[in-house]
């Protein structure tokens, strides 16, 4: 498992929260996060979002795409690798934690795993 953590950036916001309505909105959605390179992320990891200086949460993968993709919610296309997600699971309890650009891997960032297992406690009835 290499799970992930990665930022929404201040200027995305609204279009984060308008993806996220959409999808909401369309059961057969999935939102996407767009990285450079090749993680080593596979089909079931996690991708934690930091979002306003807290981790909130995170998406399972379901899917992992290369090229080019189009946002239904938004007709933005973005180039890369992307990390298709469909069920947002919240965490109980947020993380405070400073936003960054690109990706961490979730086990090299000291006792983060031990911290989100913490914030995840009540979350995992969503799961």
């Amino acid at each position: 498992m290499m799970d992930i953590l990665v930022t929404t950036p201040k200027t995305a916001h609204e279009l984060a929260a308008q993806e996220a309505k959409f999808v909401e909105e369309n059961p057969d959605a999935y939102w996407f996060r767009t990285i450079k390179g090749r993680p080593n992320v596979q089909v079931g990891d996690r991708v934690y979002y930091v979002d306003n200086g807290q981790i909130t949460g995170y998406g399972i993968v379901f899917a992992i795409e290369y090229g080019k993709l189009q946002c239904e919610a938004t007709g933005k296309v973005y180039k890369g690798t992307h990390l298709k997600q469909r069920k947002w699971i919240p965490l109980s309890n947020p993380i405070p934690f400073k936003g960054f650009q690109g990706f961490r891997y979730i086990d090299r960032t000291p006792k983060l795993r031990e911290r989100l297992k913490q914030a995840e406690t009540c979350s995992d009835r969503y799961t």
